[in-house]
């Protein structure tokens, strides 16, 4: 796995401190990739817990779900903090330049759903504050 990861020109910051993960940074997000010798997951820092609801998360995880090309992408909480993961599974009989180049579309894959999850989220934050701010407003005009 190691070998393989060293050759993404989209991967950087590669720690092997960790036994069992190794943590690397995937075109400037902090990421971490585990192998289980028949592929590879590869998780992607999303968002902070208490920054997103868990209507979020369940909207975004049933969508995940419902597109095809998001299945083998989940959601884990991990200390307070969301990751995104995606699995890459490895064809053995493919060549090892074969691998790296389906392990980079895979982690272009992963970083255009965080993206977009990101976008998500901030025009959810955003529709709730404008519905807020309105909120407020009117609340400001009974008062007076």
């Amino acid at each position: 796995m190691l070998e393989i990861l060293k050759m993404q020109p989209l991967i950087s910051n590669i720690d092997l401190s960790d036994a069992h993960i190794v943590h690397l940074t995937l075109l400037g997000i902090p990421a971490k990739a585990m192998d289980y010798r028949h592929s590879i997951c590869i998780g992607v820092f999303f968002i902070e817990r208490k920054i997103i609801s868990d209507t979020a998360i369940r909207y975004i995880t049933l969508m995940m779900v419902a597109l095809e090309d998001t299945q083998d992408f989940a959601l884990q909480l991990n200390d307070g903090y969301w990751w995104l993961w995606g699995r890459y599974t490895i064809d053995n009989k493919e060549t090892l330049d074969d691998r790296r180049k389906a392990l980079s579309i895979k982690l272009e894959q992963i970083h255009a759903v965080i993206q977009h999850l990101n976008s998500l989220v901030t025009t959810m934050n955003s529709s709730k504050t404008s519905v807020l701010t309105k909120q407020g407003r009117d609340a400001n005009r009974v008062i007076s």
